[in-house]
Formats: structure tokens, C-alpha cells, sequence
């Protein structure tokens, strides 16, 4: 069975609806039946305080851990119930013309792309 990733984040201002939005990507990508009859198995990759979280993917001052988590079904379980987004957001922009982090971003080094 082929293995993929799916990175969930979230950028810009908080709304309504990105909880239960994360929720059911994650309970989609999860299903075993549906993993089945797509003869792909996901895991799905929570990145924590949105643009930011793949700019600086590290612990530093503002997040004493790993902006990245795997999601599982049981830990989004009840994340519909809340408003907001678990995962954080930011404003980070990571093609800021003063600052593009873009290449950072797409993990390209050396002229390759490796996906994160």
C-alpha cells in the first residue's frame, strides 16, 4: 500500500469552522475502508501556529516544542465542538517581499524540492 502525508495548516485571522473543517480531513484521510479501496494510507500532519509553524518548523521562544504533530482520529475527536482553530494560526507571510521564506517553506535546497 502506498504511503502519502497531508500537512493541515492554518494562515491568516481565526474564523469559525476550521476545527471541524481539520476534524473531518483528518477522519477522511484516516478511514480504514476508504484507505482500502484507494490503496493509499495517509497520515495527516497537524503544523501548529500556521505559516510560521513550516518557516520555523523548530522549538524556539514561542513554541517550547515541535510546531508539527501527527493528527490522529481520537485526538480531533471532539475538536468540533470548539470554535477557532486548535492548531494556532499567524500572519506570517512566507513570500513577504522584505522577507520570502518561501524556499524554506517548499524545502528546497541545493535546487531540490523535497515536500515536507
Amino acid at each position: 500500500m502506498e504511503k502519502k502525508r497531508i500537512g493541515i495548516l492554518t494562515g491568516g485571522g481565526d474564523c469559525a469552522g476550521l476545527n471541524p473543517a481539520i476534524k473531518w480531513v483528518v477522519k477522511t484521510a484516516l478511514d480504514e475502508r476508504l484507505q482500502k479501496s484507494r490503496r493509499i494510507q495517509y497520515e495527516v500532519i497537524g503544523i501548529r501556529d500556521g505559516w510560521k509553524g513550516l518557516v520555523h518548523p523548530d522549538a524556539d521562544a514561542d513554541a517550547p516544542a515541535s510546531r508539527t504533530l501527527v493528527l490522529t482520529e481520537e485526538m480531533v475527536r471532539t475538536w468540533d465542538r470548539n470554535g477557532g482553530t486548535n492548531l494556532g494560526t499567524s500572519r506570517t507571510n512566507p513570500y513577504d517581499p522584505k522577507n520570502n521564506r518561501s524556499a524554506t517553506v517548499l524545502g528546497i535546497s541545493n535546487g531540490s524540492i523535497s515536500i515536507i
